[in-house]
């Protein structure tokens, strides 16, 4: 069976539409620069497909037609590493969550265009004593915990068997727990569905994440980051 490969004018569209970064949010990774030859430019960057350009390739939809698989809505801009990772791993990185990372990439992008550059951290004084915060608000908490591990937030993860607890075994909390987010510390089962997760960085502070909405995974629908809060190490822990 043929590739359904892209054509030049949506690999220059796609990547544009991203301002030539990775679209991957625990990455974002500028993927042009200047070569040494000042008439040439380096591309680090791939148009992946979201569904495999050809059958047996990493989230191969064979629901699709072949005009599909070689259209700009199947295609995500990443760099390099990036691109391998969800190949390599394509149950960990579902059709969804790449049509997520597009989505949220190509709005970033949006955002910033004739803006002075948006920082992706919360600003923090250097007498601070936590890990710097990403700006995780309004991302579904795939996203978000994927850019608290890379800005250096470690989830704190409790032990498989509790994976059966009454606080998180209902609600969105089985869905959490499938997913092997075993820093989930509570599911609620009404209202905003809230659940609470946690981090910690290397200063001993505490991160509690609590998501809102319902996970319908037939419609790619997932939590979002709702609020969040740091708590510091009293000083008994410290001096004790």
């Amino acid at each position: 069976m043929p590739r359904d490969d892209f054509s030049k004018a949506t690999k220059d569209a796609l990547a544009k539409r991203v301002g030539l970064r990775c679209s991957n949010p625990a990455c974002r990774a500028p993927t042009s620069g200047p070569h040494s030859d000042a008439s040439k430019s380096i591309n680090l960057g791939v148009a992946a497909h979201i569904t495999a350009a050809a059958s047996g390739g990493p989230r191969f939809d064979s629901s699709t037609s072949s005009e599909d698989r070689a259209s700009i809505e199947n295609a995500i801009w990443l760099c390099q590493n990036c691109a391998k990772l969800i190949d390599t791993d394509a149950q960990a990185y579902s059709s969804s969550t790449l049509y997520r990372w597009k989505v949220a990439a190509e709005g970033e992008a949006l955002r910033g265009i004739g803006a002075p550059q948006y920082s992706e951290f919360f600003p923090q004084p250097p007498s601070a004593l936590h890990t710097p915060l990403p700006r995780i608000g309004g991302h579904d908490y795939d996203q978000a915990r994927e850019m608290l591990i890379h800005a250096g937030w470690q989830p704190y993860m409790n032990h498989w068997s509790r994976g059966g607890d009454w606080d998180i075994a209902f609600g969105n909390g089985e869905y959490f727990w499938n997913k092997g987010y075993h820093e989930i510390q509570s599911a609620c089962t009404t209202g905003l569905a809230q659940c609470a997760f946690v981090f910690k960085d290397v200063y001993g502070n505490k991160l509690v994440v609590i998501t809102a909405g319902e996970a319908v995974e037939e419609i790619g629908a997932t939590p979002g980051v709702w609020v969040w809060r740091i708590e510091q190490p009293s000083p008994e822990i410290e001096n004790g």
